[in-house]
């Protein structure tokens, strides 16, 4: 063969081994991929739903309701208080401390002749009687205006609701002794039959105390020793008002603030009270004594049998 057709034979040989080699090649290796690994398992955890209670549900809580305390009668042989600035005590307090003690009547300020004064505070008289059960009466101070005196008393007793009245007769009425039978006259046309009573100078010099006693008030006598000393003893008012009160019908008051002469302790206020022999009494201001004076009252009304023990 020519040189030329050998290379045209080797050619055609290397091209067809070429190709026998690729399709042997091809035919034994996979045309796609793999297919991907199985996914991990994994354990999901379901939190099972709470039981279903069969717990009943708690009752309601209970309400109590301190009953109201029981009313007291009106009593002059019981003890009692003057209360002068009702504002600055509370009604409830007050009204605590005075029926543990065994007190059993108030008298509200109502005011004074001539005077700016506030009136009583009506609500602090309807909280005071309701947490009390105690009566509640009203004092004022007379002046030179005894049927004017007498009708304000009057009205404001009646707007008030309170229960008994208390005049303070002073300087005027020794002055003119003729107020006395003016006033009481005035006062009864307006309230003929109201329980009343004198609050007035122990030994009430100058004063007329005949028309006070014949129009049915009771006397009672300022014996503020604290201001003026044993000639204003409890016994000393008894003795001095014997010609027109009997000593049934004579109930001191004594002080609760430090007078001219000092301090004078509830003891020794009872132990003088006790020595006049008398049953009731009042203590003036009411808002100025602590309760552990008022404990000492209450004690010294059951040992020394000072007045009736209210409730």
């Amino acid at each position: 063969m020519t040189p030329r057709r050998l290379f045209i034979a080797g050619a055609a040989l290397a091209l067809i081994t070429g190709l026998l080699a690729f399709f042997l090649h091809s035919s034994g290796t996979p045309n796609h991929r793999a297919a991907p690994p199985p996914p991990t398992a994994t354990t999901t955890t379901t939190t099972a739903p709470p039981p279903a209670t069969t717990t009943a549900p708690p009752p309601p809580p209970t309400t109590t309701t301190t009953p109201p305390p029981a009313p007291v009668p009106m009593s002059w042989e019981h003890a009692g208080v003057l209360v002068w600035h009702d504002r600055e005590s509370s009604p409830e307090w007050l009204a605590k401390v005075l029926r543990d003690a065994g007190f059993g009547w108030a008298a509200v300020f109502l005011g004074q002749a001539g005077s700016s004064d506030p009136p009583a505070d009506l609500d602090w008289i309807n909280r005071f009687r309701a947490a009390s059960g105690l009566p509640v009466g009203g004092w004022s101070v007379l002046g030179t205006d005894p049927k004017g005196d007498a009708a304000r008393a009057a009205g404001l007793l009646a707007s008030d609701g309170l229960t008994f009245y208390i005049a303070d007769a002073e300087l005027p009425y020794q002055q003119d002794p003729t107020l006395s039978q003016q006033f009481v006259s005035a006062f009864r046309a307006a309230e003929p039959s109201m329980t009343a009573g004198l609050s007035s100078l122990c030994n009430a010099r100058g004063i007329n105390l005949a028309p006070w006693a014949s129009a049915g008030f009771t006397f009672l006598p300022q014996a503020y020793v604290n201001d003026f000393g044993t000639s204003v003893s409890p016994a000393t008012c008894v003795h001095d008002a014997a010609p027109y009160f009997p000593p049934s019908q004579v109930h001191p008051t004594v002080a609760g603030y430090s007078g001219q002469q000092g301090w004078v302790t509830p003891q020794r206020f009872s132990t003088l009270l006790a020595q006049a022999g008398t049953t009731g009494f009042s203590v003036y201001p009411a808002e100025v004594v602590s309760e552990d004076m008022w404990q000492a009252y209450g004690q010294a009304i059951t040992s020394l049998h000072i007045a009736q023990r209210a409730g």
